[in-house]
């Protein structure tokens, strides 16, 4: 039966924890020994200064490993650590009457963003009278695209959606 812990990570049962007559062996080098009595694999296992541990109790017969109990469970939980970390979207706000110095303080929050492997959806909002003018917020927008030129890979280009005009960049890295 497999538990799982405070952590997160299964509790596999180890040496004389397991109470099947067979185990399915598969040794420290990652070859398959076969199908074997418990005590005999137990043997094998502590020959080699190791431990016997159940890696699929519900196969016919359970299948047990040979290895090294606490050096594994570390490198499960680094994995698990690992998997946890995914890219998210950010949103960077230019707006429509956007000084040349705003537009780098914006040029440089995208640039730390994308260093982090974050994807980024850069928007200009149009209120009032902007709307007539839709060519210049598609300008703005360009001309911040052009600044991070060698550091972004097009998504989505400029693209008019209601009342706003919306482009989303990837790192340069990712495909």
């Amino acid at each position: 039966m497999l538990i799982i812990n405070k952590k997160n990570i299964p509790d596999y049962r180890v040496n004389h924890q397991i109470k099947v007559p067979e185990v399915r062996l598969i040794d420290d080098e990652g070859r398959q020994i076969g199908v074997l009595p418990i005590a005999q694999a137990l043997e094998m296992a502590q020959e080699k200064g190791l431990d016997l541990v159940e890696v699929n109790p519900k196969a016919d017969p359970p299948v047990c490993k040979i290895l090294d109990y606490g050096q594994w469970l570390y490198s499960q939980s680094k994995q698990k650590k690992n998997k946890g970390k995914k890219s998210e979207t950010k949103g960077i706000r230019l707006t429509y009457n956007m000084g040349e110095h705003d537009l780098q303080v914006r040029v440089k929050q995208a640039e730390k963003f994308l260093k982090q492997g974050h994807r980024i959806k850069a928007e200009i909002i149009m209120v009032g009278r902007q709307k007539a003018h839709p060519d210049k917020a598609k300008e703005i927008l360009e001309n911040f695209q052009e600044m991070l030129v060698d550091k972004i890979k097009i998504e989505q280009a400029p693209k008019k959606e209601g009342n706003k005009f919306v482009a989303i960049y990837l790192p340069a890295g990712r495909a």
